[in-house]
């Protein structure tokens, strides 16, 4: 399955005529704006980038719980693996932005299967951790 996701990842990237803008070198604040951006590609890359950013996505989870309700599905996709992350790297209690975000996974309706996958991955790492 991840060798079909990986391949499909591939497909879509050798597909844009230019290449993935660089975000690597903007701040949390920076990124957090980008991903109020218009154009989906732009938002898309301002999360991916912000969830490798190991202990600071956090700064941004209230951008990101509101990206779960984006029109663009890749958007909403890579906005549960970087709440995933943020789960991963906070440790409970949550602050209250954390807390809302859980909540907003757990009110989550989304029928794109690959969101719902995500959620359910992210709600559990909740689980797991509560413990």
């Amino acid at each position: 399955m991840y060798r079909c996701l990986l391949l499909g990842v591939f497909v879509l990237v050798g597909c844009q005529s230019e290449p993935p803008p660089d975000f690597s070198g903007l701040t949390m604040d920076q990124l957090r704006t980008k991903m109020s951006d218009p154009d989906p590609g732009v938002r898309w890359h301002a999360v991916f980038e912000a969830e490798h950013r190991d202990g600071q996505t956090v700064q941004v989870v209230k951008t990101l719980t509101a990206l779960l309700q984006d029109e663009n599905v890749e958007v909403r996709r890579v906005t549960t693996q970087a709440l995933s992350s943020v789960l991963m790297d906070v440790k409970p209690p949550y602050p209250e932005e954390v807390q809302q975000a859980i909540q907003a996974l757990r009110d989550n309706e989304d029928p794109d299967e690959v969101v719902q996958a995500g959620v359910r991955i992210a709600l559990r790492v909740v689980d797991i951790k509560q413990k």
